[in-house]
């Protein structure tokens, strides 16, 4: 073959894989929430390495002739070494992506690489100094090392990869096609790289090209998922400092709303307990409008304390508190309450929490009273507090009516509710997210319609 062509075959070989390391290396994972993502570091060394093994066999090729006779030897097993090692790194990957896939997949996948390797130092280091001494020995290392760590890394990172694009596709995500191509030419390549020997035709270095290119367009194709999943994030992180501005004017406003209204509101009750007591004679007659008159003034004035509950800027008095005691003194405010139902506080006297105690026990106090709404008489509720490390695990949980998947999405939101109309005012979770917030700590809520709600409340501790 005229060296012109040779060299443009090996250049561009080189250059397909380098591609492939460079796809990898220059993505942006840092958002990314697919499993594949932890595994493709070991895809890009093998990228990398496999070009640089190519490109220096270029070198061998178009200088063999200055390479003295005595170093001819060295050369072919330092190449190999190349080889082997780009070869290992596709193996690292197999055995990363196997283990993403299917129990079973990864199970028998994790089992064969074990057996190649085993089988391949089994064939290798007994006669390692024989082969080492003579060309023949080189054909047959380069031959087992094609044959099993070539072939079997390739086809089992194909086989992976596409299982892995193939379960992506199942959950109706498109661009598991593209994986499903890539896992298709990994295996096509360790067919052509493996049991194909370079020599028996000169078409077979392109044909491996044309592998190696199919594996870059489709994994190029695959790994844009990254991007979206950017600019996903780039979007929800826009939108919730969109509506923590929206939420901030709105508790401003609502506390200046609460507090013109709280006056009226006690002006109203004085005025009624006034009336009933110079007018006890009507009293029976006219008690139910009396009585309906007082309901929604109590529910003005509770809806009132709530928004100045949620617009009141913490206090900053911090203590160590003894978690133990918020969960008692909690109880024991909603006693009137709790008496209908079982209460399971699960709780070690040595937990504490570097908080607000009121702002904390405001906290345990919504999240009950929402368990209280949700349960039927009689039934459990339990909260449950653990410290693993720096953090302390706090979790309400009840098996109530709990909330459907839009109620769910939809709990944290000012003003929102799913409880009946007049029973809610759509505060008590925002409050409880705004007092974890502030205490460094995150919210999880878990909820099944009919089978109930868990929320997790995660506290890093700042102060040990």
């Amino acid at each position: 073959m005229p060296i012109f062509v040779t060299f443009n075959i090996y250049l561009f070989y080189g250059l397909v894989f380098f591609s492939i390391g460079c796809a990898v290396v220059f993505r942006n994972f840092r958002y990314s929430q697919l499993k594949v993502a932890p595994t493709l570091w070991a895809l890009a060394i093998f990228g990398f390495s496999h070009a640089f093994h190519e490109w220096s066999e270029l070198y061998i090729i178009i200088f063999s002739h200055d390479i003295g006779q005595q170093y001819q030897l060295l050369i072919q097993w330092l190449s190999l070494a190349k080889l082997l090692l780009s070869y290992i790194a596709l193996m690292v990957f197999a055995w990363q992506i196997l283990s993403i896939t299917t129990k079973r997949v990864a199970m028998v996948g994790h089992g064969i690489i074990l057996s190649i390797l085993i089988s391949y130092l089994w064939l290798i280091i007994p006669d390692l100094h024989d082969l080492a001494a003579n060309n023949t020995g080189f054909a047959e290392a380069s031959q087992y090392t094609r044959i099993l760590i070539g072939f079997g890394s390739a086809s089992l990172a194909g086989i992976g990869m596409a299982v892995y694009g193939n379960s992506l596709r199942q959950e109706k995500h498109h661009y598991g096609l593209y994986f499903v191509i890539s896992g298709v030419g990994l295996l096509i390549y360790g067919v052509l790289s493996g049991l194909v020997p370079t020599d028996s035709h000169h078409s077979v270095p392109v044909l491996r090209t044309l592998a190696g290119g199919l594996i870059l367009v489709a994994l190029f194709k695959a790994l844009k998922v990254f991007d979206l999943e950017r600019e996903q994030v780039t979007a929800a992180k826009l939108k919730r400092a969109l509506e923590a501005d929206k939420y901030k004017a709105i508790g401003r406003l609502a506390m200046g709303v609460a507090h013109e209204i709280n006056n009226p509101l006690a002006s109203s009750t004085l005025a009624l307990d006034l009336w009933q007591r110079k007018n006890p004679e009507h009293f029976s007659s006219e008690g139910d409008y009396l009585n309906r008159a007082r309901l929604g003034i109590e529910r003005a004035s509770s809806i009132s304390k709530e928004l100045l509950s949620y617009a009141r800027p913490a206090s900053g008095i911090r203590g160590d508190v003894a978690i133990e005691d918020i969960l008692n003194s909690a109880v024991k405010l909603l006693a009137h309450r709790c008496k209908h139902h079982e209460i399971q506080l699960n709780c070690a006297a040595h937990i504490f929490l570097y908080c607000e105690k009121i702002k904390l026990e405001e906290l345990i106090i919504n999240l009950l009273c929402n368990a209280l709404d949700a349960s039927q008489l009689r039934q459990r509720i339990t909260v449950d507090v653990t410290e693993v490390d720096t953090r302390v695990i706090i979790t309400v949980k009840d098996v109530g009516c709990g909330m459907s998947k839009e109620a769910l999405a939809r709990a944290t939101e000012l003003f929102y509710s799913s409880k009946p109309v007049g029973k809610g005012t759509g505060l008590g979770l925002a409050i409880c997210e705004q007092i974890t917030s502030l205490h460094n700590g995150k919210m999880n809520i878990v909820s099944e319609l009919d089978k109930g709600t868990t929320v997790e409340l995660v506290f890093y501790r700042e102060h040990c």
